[in-house]
């Protein structure tokens, strides 16, 4: 045979089986070819979906391919609307404030997926934002805030700064009409970005609630925040206002018509009496009522007496005069000298020999019609301080 058709024959079904099955595999026209190469490259193109899919975190489904070029030969991929919604309510999940409206897909084929807030609704995100922020804070509204949202969502809310001098004002009137004794003058409030940072009295915002509740307490009609002092946790009144007060308090006490506070009262521990002086008052003006003596001198009758004053020896004889004049017809009022008319008994007071011999006289003299009896008629007879009078006379009938 020629030696061509040798080499035909050589390619026949004397080679090896291994060798003819790879023969049978491999494409032997070029529409085969073709066709292998299209599956080759549609199971690329679905690898990279799937692959796409996986990062997105999406099911193969929703997920879409896109030609970028004439030939078919560049593809890209995009999710379906179903798949942009999930990513649009995945993004509002992670997002407080933010709606899967608000979210805005942005799918290219080229550069990407990318979701962010829809810059159309961003002033919605922002006042959602603001009107929650504002629920939680006490004395803050919706208009006091400011609320900065990006493509990420809410970045931040603070309270505006021209809109913090509201707030504090707010704050100091709103503390104010929970405390009956507070004025919103007496708090100090400070305001900062992230809302009200303190708010409380003020030292004298403090002191003039105080005042203002013992005013309420006590007769005194105003109490300045210089009128009351710390004291342990809270406050008293200071040394000047509790001497008004006790100064009222005598005054409804005692017959005194009018008490300074400076002048008439002292300091006792923590109480208060009256001064020496205003105590003499009251005494004399009593003794003049228990009393014969019509005038009592507060500083020349008045002597202390124990822990409290009385009468001095003098006005006591004079005021035993007065008695006698007073329960006796014979006297009239000032004929008995305080000296010479009255005399000691025991702890008391008694008439001298002279006057209580006259005395002695016209009670006898009532007693007895056939005489009449003077002093002169009667005899003394003594018993160290004391005497008493005899009358001895024969009478003839």
């Amino acid at each position: 045979m020629p030696e061509d058709s040798n080499r035909l024959a050589d390619r026949g079904g004397t080679q090896p089986a291994e060798g003819s099955t790879r023969l049978r595999d491999r494409p032997t026209t070029p529409r085969q070819r073709r066709r292998l190469e299209r599956e080759r490259a549609d199971a690329a193109v679905e690898e990279q979906r799937e692959q796409f899919a996986d990062d997105l975190g999406l099911g193969v489904g929703r997920v879409e391919p896109r030609q970028l070029d004439d030939r078919g030969e560049e593809i890209g991929f995009v999710p379906d609307d179903d798949g942009r919604s999930t990513l649009a309510e995945r993004f509002a999940d992670d997002r407080t404030f933010v709606e899967p409206a608000d979210a805005l897909v942005e799918a290219d084929p080229r550069d990407g997926v990318m979701t962010q807030t829809d810059p159309d609704a961003r002033d919605t995100i922002a006042e959602r934002a603001r009107d929650d922020a504002a629920g939680d804070a006490e004395f803050i509204t919706s208009a006091d805030l400011a609320a900065d949202v990006g493509p990420g969502g809410v970045a931040g809310i603070e309270t505006r700064p021209d809109r913090r001098d509201d707030i504090a004002d707010r704050t100091r009137r709103g503390l104010a009409a929970d405390d009956p004794f507070a004025e919103p003058g007496d708090f100090g409030v400070d305001v900062g970005p992230e809302g009200i940072d303190e708010a409380g009295f003020t030292d004298t915002g403090e002191r003039r609630r105080a005042g203002r509740v013992f005013a309420d307490e006590t007769r005194l009609d105003t109490v300045g925040p210089d009128e009351v002092r710390e004291r342990g946790d809270g406050f008293e009144l200071a040394e000047g206002p509790q001497r008004e007060i006790a100064a009222m308090e005598f005054e409804d006490a005692t017959p005194l018509d009018t008490v300074d506070p400076d002048r008439d009262v002292r300091a006792d521990g923590d109480t208060f009496e009256l001064a020496e002086g205003p105590q003499r008052e009251v005494t004399a003006i009593e003794l003049e009522d228990d009393t014969p003596l019509r005038a009592v001198d507060p500083d020349e009758d008045i002597t202390r007496v124990g822990d409290g004053f009385g009468l001095d020896s003098a006005a006591q004889r004079r005021a035993a005069a007065r008695g006698f004049e007073d329960e006796l017809d014979q006297f009239g009022t000032g004929e008995l000298d305080p000296q010479e008319d009255v005399r000691t008994a025991d702890d008391d007071f008694g008439l001298a020999e002279d006057p209580a011999r006259e005395v002695a006289a016209d009670r006898l003299d009532e007693q007895i019609d056939e005489v009449t009896i003077g002093p002169g008629d009667l005899d003394v007879e003594r018993d160290g301080a004391e005497f008493e009078f005899v009358f001895e006379r024969e009478v003839r009938r």
